[in-house]
């Protein structure tokens, strides 16, 4: 558990600790600055940066300003970045030095005039993150945060701040440009209900300790950081992903919640069984993952490990949390990644929206919570009013069981056609984690040479010490598999195209094998 004998809350990101009363404080002083030059109600504020204390001081200062902090994937080039100046109207966007001329590109390409104030880089973070140690030189091209904070008068509190600011979050963009997600402005009940459902599914509590182990420009960790801070929930940084400095960071710190991904866990287990030994993560109650399919191997493994800690969701930035199965539930029902809660809902519905039974594949169309709010897509109009009122279609393929419990087998653009026989990736994604060789691995369509459209190819990730040939995994599937699921393609690589949520970019895979 936390330890409750703490004077105050702090966060902590590498070698460095603020207390989050100063943290509140240096936020309110840049807010009074923000107020001064005009931010306010309906404007968006950009935050490109790297996991970092100055990270959540700045979202801070934008939100109590009523204006919009609007996180930018890091991992964006200058192009992607202008589509997200433009789209949103940013005028002004704090960034970390690494990526201050990623922005001035942006902003040149984007034709805008985006003001920019750096933040410096600390010795620490560049440690922590393993980053050169040059970036602590800032580019004395534009203010710096510390001229913003200052140490004037802190900004005092404005009504309805925080449901302005809660507005504007951007897709992951792993299948076309990011969009915008425009939420409907919350009432003080719904903005209640969020805050105490997700304290409560999350396991954050007041005092306790939480990891933000991915990056905080992702709707969740984001989302959950922000609350935790806002709570009195001592946070703890991870500005790069290491798998034991993970449980490090459990033990030290007696983490109670933290949030990771199916390809964190699997580089959990991929640790020797000696050093995974070393560490105490008895602390832990709340390990939850999302955000991209977790194989089943993979999942009864961490099971095995973290037993009831080890929670699954499933849901997206349209409409929050959908799904929620604990791991008790999915020894059950293996593979399930949950069934609605809070008045959620899913339906299943074929190529011509019609409802389909259970037991069914079928196109998967969600509905948020009760108390999740309404949205719009920013500078889109949709292209036709959803077939099930209230809810969406985001790509998703799966089914539903007699009893709710919602299996995902892949998603629409990912279906591999081989002589008009639908082939789902995540069933060979699947077969293919049993091997214990295996870390990750991504399954997807490539040209059939002859005239069956398409076939399947595999790219695989092997766990550090181990081997794999392309024989001994055919002679693996062979048996778990039908003749044309086995892929037609086998490749051991190094890393796979994935990108800090866990989304994997397939269409970067598939053009590896387009005719040129």
């Amino acid at each position: 558990m936390g330890d409750s004998t703490a004077a105050e809350p702090t966060i902590s990101c590498g070698a460095r600790v603020r207390s989050q009363p100063e943290v509140h404080l240096r936020a309110g002083r840049l807010a009074a600055q923000l107020r001064q030059r005009g931010v306010g109600r309906g404007q968006r504020v950009g935050v490109m940066a790297r996991n970092d204390i100055e990270f959540l001081e700045v979202s801070l200062a934008v939100a109590s300003c009523g204006a919009n902090p609007v996180p930018i994937n890091t991992r964006w080039r200058a192009a992607e970045v202008a589509h997200v100046l433009s789209d949103a109207g940013i005028e002004l966007v704090f960034a970390h030095t690494e990526f201050v001329s990623t922005i001035e590109g942006a902003a040149g390409t984007a034709g805008t005039q985006t003001g920019i104030v750096e933040i410096p880089m600390a010795a620490e973070l560049l440690a922590a993150a393993e980053l050169d140690p040059n970036l602590r030189h800032t580019t004395g091209r534009h203010p710096e945060l510390e001229e913003w904070i200052g140490d004037g008068e802190p900004l005092g509190w404005i009504d309805g701040a925080i449901a302005d600011s809660m507005g504007l979050i951007y897709t992951s963009g792993t299948t076309g440009s990011p969009k915008g997600v425009l939420r409907q402005r919350m009432t003080p009940e719904q903005l209640l209900a969020i805050a105490g459902a997700t304290a409560n599914r999350m396991g954050l509590t007041a005092g306790g300790q939480m990891l933000v182990a991915g990056p905080l420009y992702h709707t969740s960790p984001n989302a959950v950081a922000m609350l935790a801070l806002r709570m009195g929930t001592s946070i703890t940084l991870m500005p790069r992903w290491n798998a034991e400095r993970f449980l490090e960071l459990v033990q030290r710190n007696r983490i109670q919640h933290a949030k990771i991904v199916p390809t964190m866990l699997s580089r959990l287990l991929s640790l020797p069984a000696e050093v995974r030994a070393r560490y105490d993560i008895g602390s832990l109650t709340h390990l939850i993952h999302s955000a991209a399919p977790c194989p089943p191997a993979v999942k009864r493994a961490a099971i095995d490990w973290f037993g009831d800690a080890l929670w699954e969701f499933y849901g997206c930035s349209e409409t929050g949390a959908v799904t929620w199965i604990n791991a008790t539930e999915w020894l059950e029902r293996p593979g399930s990644v949950g069934r609605p809660r809070d008045g959620a809902a899913v339906t299943i519905a074929d190529d011509n929206d019609k409802a389909l039974p259970t037991g069914e594949t079928g196109r998967v169309f969600v509905k948020g919570a009760d108390y999740w709010p309404n949205f719009a897509y920013l500078n889109r109009i949709r292209s036709e009013p959803s077939p099930f009122p209230g809810m969406i279609h985001v790509g998703d393929l799966g089914y539903l069981d007699d009893d709710g419990y919602l299996y995902l087998t892949g998603r629409g653009s990912e279906l591999i056609n081989i002589g008009g026989v639908n082939t789902y990736p995540a069933e060979i994604e699947a077969a293919i984690s049993t091997l214990p060789q295996v870390e990750d691995v991504a399954v997807f369509g490539i040209p059939h040479p002859g005239d069956l459209g398409e076939q399947v190819a595999a790219h695989i990730v092997t766990r550090p010490g181990t081997t794999l040939t392309e024989q001994a995994v055919r002679s693996e599937l062979t048996g778990l598999l039908a003749d044309y699921k086995v892929p037609a393609v086998i490749k051991v690589v190094e890393t796979l195209p994935r990108d800090d949520s866990g989304k994997i970019y397939k269409a970067q895979l598939r053009s590896l094998y387009e005719p040129r």
